[in-house]
Parts: C-alpha cells; structure tokens; sequence
C-alpha cells in the first residue's frame, strides 16, 4: 500500500512554501500597502495606530490593506 500511494506533500513543507511565497509578494507591494499589512498582521495595530506610524490618514490605511491583501490573495492563489 505504501508504495502504490502518490508522493504527498507534509504540511510542513507547503506552509513553508507558502511562506515563502508570501515573503516574495509582500516585497513586490507599494511601501504604504507593505508597511500597512506588516503592522497590522505582525503587530497587531489598529488602523489609528497604523496612520499615526506612517503619517497618512485612516482612510489611506484602509485603502492600502485592501490593496494588499487583495494582490497577496491573488498571489497565493496562483500555481
């Protein structure tokens, strides 16, 4: 049965792979867009907080995380 079976991806390695991905595409992002995503997925910052960092309105911030997560999303879903 073992070796009948197809080679099956671990989960390990596609969440690195996705990772990676992600690493990628996040460096092809607008600075704004970038910046926005990265203090609110790794830091948790409300969009205040964000604006306040980068300097830019609520509204900016709002637009900028759309953005991102829609080319990211359109990115991982790519083969």
């Amino acid at each position: 049965m073992g070796r009948d079976q197809p080679h099956r991806d671990h989960p390990q390695d596609r969440t690195a792979g996705q990772r990676q991905r992600l690493i990628k595409l996040l460096d092809t992002l607008p600075m704004v867009e970038r910046a926005a995503y990265v203090l609110s997925a790794t830091d948790g910052l409300s969009h205040g907080a964000i604006a306040f960092r980068l300097g830019v309105s609520i509204g900016e911030v709002e637009t900028a995380l759309a953005g991102a997560l829609s080319k990211l999303n359109k990115g991982l879903e790519e083969p």
